[in-house]
């Protein structure tokens, strides 16, 4: 399996201009608070011909969870910025940057911006009032397994997960596929609390395992529910591999 990328790295939140929003870094308090940076595309709240002629300020509001403590910062995009020019979905155009710290102890944090126009009209981006919800899989979520069974005397071979994560999590899909069949499509196979001991609570898949092909290579990430919203482990972007 692959190694999990961005452990022990300081956290970073982006969001981009296709309204997606990418969780890195590791939030491990070993050393107290950490600082955090933020980056944000203009896009999801000033169009281009706006930007063209006023100076916008962004303001971010972050509250973390479960203290309910909140931090707020603005993030400042000069007049005259080519946004469109330099428009880039992967968050690597023009994109507004700043720092805040999050707090000792802190599991979830609820993010929202807004900005004010010339007009008078605050735009808000709240995930449609409902605000953006994240977490960081580094520190929720543990892969102690994820192995392929060699079969030798079988059709097929078998594919296991353990995953361990806090009480809190509800449910824990696996969608994976084998990156060596072209042709075939994710899977998403639900795991099953297995065990729960102090403060954590063991995933697994049936004792049989998942039936694969000989010889597959399986990528996979994970998804996990906390009451209604889902976190998605997906290795930074990167996948894992099973071993």
């Amino acid at each position: 399996m692959q190694l999990r990328y961005h452990k022990g790295r300081s956290p970073q939140i982006t969001f981009t201009s296709d309204f997606h929003e990418l969780v890195q870094g590791d939030l491990d308090f070993k050393y107290g608070p950490r600082s955090c940076t933020l980056r944000y595309d203009p896009l999801r709240l000033v169009e281009d011909q706006d930007a063209q002629q006023d100076e916008h300020h962004v303001l971010a509001h972050v509250r973390f969870h479960p203290s309910g403590s909140s931090w707020e910062g603005v993030m400042t995009l000069p007049p005259k910025a080519p946004l469109a020019q330099l428009a880039n979905a992967a968050g690597q155009g023009i994109m507004l940057e700043t720092e805040f710290t999050i707090p000792v102890g802190t599991e979830e944090l609820e993010v929202w911006f807004s900005c004010t126009h010339a007009d008078g009209h605050t735009h808000w981006d709240s995930a449609s009032g409902k605000n953006h919800w994240l977490r960081f899989p580094l520190r929720d979520i543990e892969i102690n397994q994820a192995k392929i069974k060699k079969k030798k005397k079988a059709a097929q071979d078998t594919l296991v997960f353990e995953i361990a994560s806090p009480t809190k999590v509800d449910a824990i899909e696996a969608r994976w596929r084998a990156t060596n069949s072209p042709n075939a499509n994710r899977q998403i196979t639900p795991l099953t609390c297995d065990d729960t001991a102090e403060n954590t609570k063991i995933w697994k898949v049936p004792s049989a395992g998942i039936p694969i092909a000989k010889n597959s290579t399986i990528a996979f990430d994970l998804v996990y529910h906390i009451g209604d919203r889902k976190f998605t482990d997906d290795n930074q972007g990167r996948w894992y591999l099973a071993d």
